[in-house]
């Protein structure tokens, strides 16, 4: 009777806990903005609601509100990137726990200062570690498995659109264009490198 006790509050507490997120200080544009984010459990899977303020004559004015289901994660929440490079911050928010360690997988909320509101980027929790790219002045995907890949995007449609790629496996590296979904090798070469964990930030040529 006391273990059905036990395991019965274990349950209670678990499906009521409450993860909260809130920043003014790095989301989208220093003390201009703020997000207060909140995670909660229903129905045994966790949902994400968000709440976006602008500052206006000193008091926080709500501009946007929104939420979404996610798979089970705790809440771990990036607002110091811009990964479009436009001169706003965007937001990163835990989505699932990946098969190895080193895959964050995540959802994208892009700032569009136009709009004035947060653009949920719909298939950025397909691809773990999304990164903004200087070099080609795109998104990256690290993907740590078998072989270590580095996936190139570009934006269209609220969506990534994956362009190019470089796969490193067996001391070798091999770059790819992609159209219309297929892949088309621009080269294959024998790579060493010191570290196990090699990504690139160009496809063509290739470079780390």
């Amino acid at each position: 009777m006391h273990k059905l006790l036990f395991l019965l509050m274990f349950n209670i507490c678990f499906s009521q806990k409450n993860e909260y997120f809130s920043d003014s200080k790095t989301v989208i544009k220093a003390n201009q903005y703020k997000i207060n984010i909140t995670q909660s459990n229903k129905n045994k899977k966790p949902v994400v609601d968000f709440i976006l303020y602008k500052k206006s004559a000193e008091k926080w004015i709500q501009i946007q509100s929104g939420n979404f289901r996610k798979e089970e994660s705790n809440l771990y929440v990036t607002t110091d990137e811009d990964l479009n490079n436009d001169g706003y911050n965007d937001i990163k928010i835990s989505f699932a726990q990946a098969a190895r360690g080193a895959n964050e997988i995540e959802k994208l909320l892009l700032f569009d200062p136009k709009q004035q509101k947060l653009i949920d980027i719909t298939n950025s929790q397909e691809y773990p570690n999304l990164h903004y790219n200087p070099t080609r002045n795109c998104i990256n995907s690290y993907m740590f498995s078998g072989s270590n890949t580095t996936l190139f995007f570009r934006l269209r449609n609220n969506k990534l659109e994956n362009f190019a790629k470089v796969d490193f496996y067996n001391d070798s590296v091999y770059s790819y264009k992609i159209r219309n979904n297929e892949e088309i090798l621009l080269k294959k070469k024998p790579y060493q490198s010191s570290d196990a964990a090699v990504f690139f930030s160009d496809f063509d040529p290739i470079k780390e």
